[in-house]
């Protein structure tokens, strides 16, 4: 997906302050799930929720005010209690990444707060979307 960097998001050197990072991964999976036909609200009225374990972001160059960045989302193992992502983030029309992450979510029970196995209707979406089911 396209983003583009805000100057709320930058320090005063224009770079986008490292911490932003985050929010753009958590935008650009909010999206993935999304387009897999599903909502992070969807999935919390059915009693799950998706809370972040662990995260993983290696930075190889500035993405600058103003810049057009592409973000893309990878998923390589199917879900059992944690789903992984990865992220790749570039310049538009640029071959390099910006940045690289990683970030480790745990399917949780809403109500007692315990970690879930993935839901089947979770797993069957994600198939759907990336053409396995």
């Amino acid at each position: 997906m396209q983003l583009r960097s805000r100057y709320s998001e930058t320090d005063k050197m224009g770079v986008v302050y490292h911490s932003r990072y985050l929010e753009y991964f958590e935008v650009i999976r909010t999206e993935f799930i999304r387009e897999a036909g599903l909502s992070y609200a969807e999935m919390e009225e059915r009693g799950v929720m998706l809370p972040v374990a662990n995260v993983e972001i290696r930075f190889r160059r500035p993405i600058l005010y103003d810049e057009l960045m592409n973000g893309r989302l990878m998923v390589f193992d199917e879900p059992a209690v944690r789903l992984v992502t990865y992220y790749d983030i570039r310049p538009a029309g640029s071959h390099q990444s910006s940045v690289t992450g990683k970030v480790e979510l745990v399917f949780v029970d809403a109500a007692t707060r315990r970690p879930v196995r993935a839901p089947e209707f979770f797993k069957k979406k994600m198939q759907s979307y990336a053409g396995m089911a």
